[in-house]
């Protein structure tokens, strides 16, 4: 999408308006990695003035074996194939245990859709987490693992 029809998007970020749904789309579609660029850090510096904020974060894969042959992914292994691996939830405990008394403040979780792990492992594993720290955020499973679950341990998404 050439600059020029984004124009209209730009004079409105510059005067500080709000944009309609229908421009964040163009935007999103749009090409144009400088101008994006240039409007993203104006709206940052009317926010923030010249500060950037970051959170401290531990990434737990808790394994990469998974039932799924996404074309995109180099990750997931399938069932018994090389390569596989689950991690406990003492490995990871042991780990954010020491991470934290560095500071961090977000534990993010994902892994493969495993086909025999126990429910259990999961809500023991965020147990184990909020043990360790009352006040970590936890962002834990995408909406795909999340899905999976519900159909393996039949549930309704939002019981799991």
């Amino acid at each position: 999408m050439p600059a020029n029809l984004l124009s209209d998007i730009e004079a409105k970020v510059e005067r500080g308006q709000r944009i309609t749904p229908e421009e964040g789309i163009r935007l999103f579609e749009s090409e144009d990695l400088i101008t994006l660029g240039r409007l993203a850090n104006l709206v940052r510096e009317r926010k923030n003035g010249n500060h950037a904020y970051y959170i401290l974060n531990h990434h737990i894969d808790y394994s990469n074996i998974c039932v799924l042959a996404c074309k995109f992914c180099a990750f997931a292994k399938r069932p018994g194939e090389a390569g596989g691996f689950f991690h406990d939830k003492e490995y990871y405990l042991e780990k954010l245990s020491a991470d934290l008394a560095e500071g961090i403040t977000e534990v993010h979780i994902v892994g493969g859709l495993h086909p025999s792990l126990p429910f259990s492992y999961y809500t023991e594993l965020l147990r184990g987490i909020k043990q360790l720290s009352k006040q970590i955020h936890i962002k834990a499973f995408t909406a795909v693992e999340i899905e999976f679950f519900a159909r393996l341990y039949k549930m309704s998404s939002e019981e799991t």
